[in-house]
């Protein structure tokens, strides 16, 4: 039997790695996966968000395509290229576990019964193991480094299952 992959799509890494916290994935996860347009995404945003650029030649990090192209193009019909490789590989290996904000991938990855969080589970997460010991500057750092959007009223709800609202 294959092993479960961590499998994760562009924007957790680019928030990850513009914040410099990569160290917070690592210490959840381990190893992480990416399929080839996930390394295409993060080297095409070098303008925008170089730290991420970086990501794919980071130690940590395992580059694997899907094999099922059939698979991808359904996929790609409703997400992204990044999005449609990473819920294709994760249906290659039953088991693997997807790190995906956005909410047509979220979507689809609970229709297929597929595991999943995001970036804002990833926080939760490690402050509860106590990886970090609080969660309020990193998502200060995400909304102004990162420039990931997040609403207000998901900030609060986030500290607050956090422990921190």
């Amino acid at each position: 039997m294959e092993s479960a992959l961590i499998i994760s799509n562009t924007t957790p890494l680019i928030n990850f790695a513009e914040i410099g916290r990569m160290d917070v994935l690592e210490a959840l996860f381990g190893a992480i996966t990416i399929p080839p347009a996930v390394a295409d995404e993060l080297r095409a945003k070098a303008g925008l968000f170089p730290a991420a650029a970086l990501v794919p030649a980071q130690a940590g990090i395992s580059l694997k395509a899907p094999e099922d192209r059939l698979l991808v193009s359904g996929f790609a019909g409703r997400v992204h290229a990044g999005e449609a490789e990473c819920l294709a590989l994760a249906m290659e290996h039953p088991g693997s576990f997807l790190l995906l904000d956005d909410l047509a991938a979220r979507e689809l990855a609970s229709s297929n019964q597929l595991l999943f969080t995001g970036t804002l589970g990833c926080l939760v997460q490690a402050r509860r193991q106590g990886i970090v010991p609080a969660i309020r500057p990193l998502l200060e750092e995400l909304r102004f480094k990162a420039r990931f959007w997040i609403s207000d009223a998901l900030a609060a709800r986030v500290l607050h299952d956090a422990g921190e609202g």
